[in-house]
């Protein structure tokens, strides 16, 4: 399955009988696209199912495919951030121990470089307005989701056997730092003034430390970071009384490393630059508070303070390259590339020095 072209009756009834979900192929299929703007790096389907009567199958899943657009497409297989993904449910089985969407069904192609996924549907949740920021309620789910997430591989040291799980000192992830280099210049290009020119002038301070920071990082504890931990990346189940939790999405990028790299990120990209500045102490100490009672012991406040700045050094080639390179396929995805290099360049800079 490549495209969503690809998602007919008797292609979903063959995966999901092959997965021991059901024993025969629906009757009918309604494919409807999902997400434009918000996975660039990949193609969303939900697909409505018919049963034979007396069928006991899911009324609605959703299928992740590869991307169709050609420039994103090398930027996937370079870095093999669908190889990733597919490792993740495969091997990890994430929603066993945190989180995340159900993996009813993949496939998987090492040749072709290229797989696809059948997950359960959630849309019963609701997503978060990336382009506005994270309220303070989806700010706190996200927190406790991703330490949630973290704690579950903590000093797992089975990790160093998936091949498909790159360590944050490998040399696609080192590679970033020169992928700043040379994608600097375009991004303050495309920024076209949304920055003050000191902040611009005091971000490549950041790329300097950028290896020593990678060097910290490849030392315990490590554990898997989901690596693109945004807003547009997780779903909320919302009640009368607030947000009650978030699920995580998207494990392409997923890293073996120090976990306060995703809440680094996080912060930097998905909230307003003010709500940032005012969120961090409590954001800190409540995934902290979470580590330790989820039976993390040994990570002090200092420990994560150090992490969290470190963090925002290694994540800064991110918005950078990806305002550069990357081809956002909308107005939407436009925006949110340009916000996040705005926010991501900010967050960097505020926690230099």
């Amino acid at each position: 399955m490549r495209t969503l072209e690809d998602l007919t009756a008797a292609s979903i009834g063959t995966a999901l009988r092959a997965a021991g979900v059901v024993d025969v192929d629906p009757t009918r299929v309604t494919v409807t696209e999902i997400g434009a703007g918000f996975g660039l790096l990949g193609t969303l389907g939900r697909i409505g199912l018919m049963w034979p009567s007396g069928v006991d199958g899911p009324a609605s899943i959703v299928a992740k495919l590869p991307t169709t657009n050609p420039e994103n497409e090398w930027i996937v297989n370079h870095f093999s951030y669908d190889r990733r993904e597919a490792g993740v449910y495969r091997d990890l089985r994430p929603w066993e121990r945190a989180s995340t969407p159900i993996c009813l069904a993949q496939g998987w192609d090492d040749d072709a470089g290229r797989g696809w996924l059948l997950l359960n549907d959630l849309g019963a949740l609701s997503g978060g307005d990336q382009l506005a920021g994270a309220s303070d309620e989806e700010t706190f789910a996200m927190v406790d989701a991703l330490a949630t997430w973290h704690a579950a591989w903590w000093d797992d040291e089975t990790l160093a056997d998936l091949d498909w799980l790159p360590d944050v000192n490998h040399p696609t992830v080192v590679g970033y730092g020169k992928i700043f280099d040379q994608t600097w210049e375009t991004c303050v290009t495309k920024l076209s003034g949304a920055l003050d020119a000191a902040i611009l002038d005091a971000a490549p301070a950041a790329r300097a430390e950028f290896e020593s920071a990678i060097d910290t990082f490849a030392k315990g504890p490590r554990t898997v970071v989901h690596g693109d931990a945004r807003l547009d990346n997780a779903l909320f189940d919302r009640s009368l009384s607030g947000v009650t939790g978030a699920v995580l999405l998207d494990f392409q990028l997923a890293t073996r490393s120090r976990g306060a790299y995703d809440l680094a990120f996080f912060c930097a990209g998905s909230l307003a630059t003010d709500d940032r500045r005012r969120l961090e102490p409590a954001v800190l100490d409540r995934y902290l508070d979470r580590l330790h009672t989820l039976g993390i012991t040994g990570y002090s406040a200092s420990d994560l303070a150090n992490d969290y700045r470190l963090g925002h050094i290694i994540n800064l080639p991110n918005p950078v390259s990806a305002l550069a390179v990357v081809n956002p396929g909308t107005e939407r995805g436009a925006r949110f590339l340009h916000r996040n290099a705005v926010r991501g360049i900010t967050a960097t800079v505020d926690h230099l020095g």
